[in-house]
């Protein structure tokens, strides 16, 4: 992403308020992961596709200037892109235009439910033809038309050459002579590249949905794309605001057919203490809950004994001395090292701040993708503020917040948090998960994220070290520090309200951990 663009689901921020649309730009990832979050508020995904393929009629109705009695034929694909075309047909179809829909897909064909209804409505309207083409290779001699639609592929393509059917269906789209209007992005241009294919379709104007594409944007799309239109929707601001399960869902990775112990990330969690056991375990077992291969425990002599009986998932490396010190991280920074994020601080005890900065200072590398600060390394490195990484994640409650700033109380209303979290980032250069009943993700250059995932009944003690283990291993699974911490705040939440659906308020951080899978994933009503 360039400088000067930012991150839609962190707009950069004025007073707290949220930066304006347009200069919002959304890539795949961005897009889909909005669209899924508008779907969890009760926002139809049909509604959006009725939005998006009105905003295409009325655009060639203003190409045109009149669509009464003009011919007009929309080229569809089968899947979502398509559902916006045969919406467009309809729609011009009302308006007296003579509509043709070419299908280059057998219906059946056609899994996007929104696509086969809306396909279903035009079968039964005499105003619009519909003609299959049976050709494989899909080349036609150029209908004769005042306008082509576009609906073949959406922003989901990559690669550098388009296979038949499309591949003919663009050619004719192509050597026609007519105005020419692409859905969303034009069939063989890579949204978020703007890398054309061979072939790419050709259009006039290009109507894209809600935000601009980073592909559109780019110099050697401009003779596919024309005219750009960005044609909003529906989609509500607050589906990029706060975290969803359309982030979860889109940005965390699968792991590969050919995984092996380790791929999903390893984590290494440095806490205990002989007062506090249980922290760095249940920030461990959530880690492991949340898709990392290994989960290791750096504590004192006597921790390590109690934490080695809580469950045989975790790989407890003791200090020779009762509680961990320095020297004992100094002696094990070899191995800590290969772990692919680190958690320091749950259980720790009074520290000194040397020891949470050494393990910073000399783990940022290479196979280290991000650290969290937790509990009482948050206190130590409060006592010696200083620059770190934005790699560095901190997961702060309230009056931790208030601590790390020198406040003299915690901050409380929505955008008391908001501002008190973004200063944080911008005092340590890190990034800030400020965990409120509202919780606040920021980012050292202002952007920042919502999240309301969250029930009383989380009060209770250990929730906080289950949220630091979800955040390690989404950093060890490679996403970036701003994405695991506003998903990690999401699913700890959402793991929460699934526990208190089966027990009341009488939940139990070990609870929540049980649930993490589940509130990672998402269906329809969920």
């Amino acid at each position: 992403m360039r400088k000067h663009e930012r991150s839609p689901e962190a707009p950069s921020t004025r007073g707290g308020k949220p930066m304006n649309d347009k200069h919002i730009v959304l890539n795949t990832t961005d897009i889909r992961a909005a669209e899924l979050n508008a779907v969890a508020t009760g926002l139809p995904l049909l509604l959006l596709m009725e939005n998006a393929g009105k905003a295409v009629a009325d655009k060639v109705e203003e190409a045109l200037g009149d669509v009464e009695g003009r011919k007009i034929i929309v080229y569809a694909g089968r899947g979502g892109n398509a559902g916006d075309g045969l919406v467009a047909a309809r729609h011009l179809a009302s308006r007296g235009a003579r509509v043709e829909v070419l299908l280059y897909y057998p219906p059946e064909t056609i899994q996007h439910p929104d696509t086969r209804l809306n396909l279903t409505i035009i079968q039964n309207m005499e105003s619009i033809k519909i003609t299959r083409i049976r050709d494989p290779d899909g080349v036609l001699p150029p209908p004769t038309a005042d306008a082509y639609i576009d609906a073949l592929l959406g922003i989901g393509f990559t690669g550098t050459k388009l296979r038949h059917p499309v591949r003919g269906a663009v050619e004719t789209f192509n050597s026609g002579a007519a105005y020419k209007v692409a859905i969303d992005v034009p069939t063989g241009l890579d949204a978020d590249t703007g890398k054309p294919a061979e072939p790419t379709v050709i259009a006039d104007e290009t109507v894209t949905m809600e935000y601009m594409k980073p592909g559109l944007q780019k110099p050697e799309a401009k003779p596919y794309a024309g005219k750009i239109t960005v044609a909003k929707i529906g989609i509500p601001r607050e589906a990029l605001l706060y975290a969803g399960p359309g982030d979860a869902i889109y940005r965390i990775p699968p792991k590969p057919s050919n995984a092996h112990k380790g791929t999903g990330g390893r984590v290494a969690v440095i806490g205990g203490s002989s007062l506090y056991t249980g922290a760095p375990a249940l920030a461990g077992l959530a880690a492991l809950r949340t898709g990392a291969d290994l989960a290791f425990i750096y504590t004192g002599r006597d921790a390590g004994l109690i934490i080695a009986g809580f469950s045989p998932n975790l790989i407890v490396r003791r200090c020779p001395r009762p509680d961990i010190d320095l020297q004992c991280i100094e002696e094990k920074l070899d191995e800590i090292k290969k772990a692919h994020a680190i958690i320091i601080g749950p259980g720790l005890g009074p520290v000194d701040p040397a020891l949470p900065y050494k393990v910073i200072e000399e783990t940022l590398g290479a196979d280290v993708r991000g650290l969290v600060v937790d509990a009482d390394a948050l206190k130590a490195l409060a006592k010696k503020p200083t620059k770190l990484d934005p790699r560095v994640v901190f997961t702060p409650h309230r009056g931790e917040a208030a601590l790390l700033l020198g406040l003299d109380k915690p901050p409380q209303a929505k955008e008391e948090l908001i501002e008190t979290a973004q200063r944080i980032a911008a005092k340590y250069n890190a990034t800030v998960l400020l965990k409120a009943p509202i919780d606040v993700i920021a980012a050292p250059d202002g952007r920042f994220k919502l999240n309301k995932t969250h029930h009383q009944a989380m009060s209770v003690g250990g929730t906080g070290d289950v949220l630091t283990g979800i955040t390690a291993a989404l950093l060890a699974r490679g996403l970036n520090p701003f994405h695991a911490a506003a998903i990690a705040a999401y699913a700890n939440g959402k793991a929460g309200l699934l526990a208190v659906e089966d027990y009341g308020e009488r939940i139990t951080a070990t609870d929540l951990i049980e649930r993490i899978p589940a509130a990672l994933t998402w269906k329809p009503g969920s």
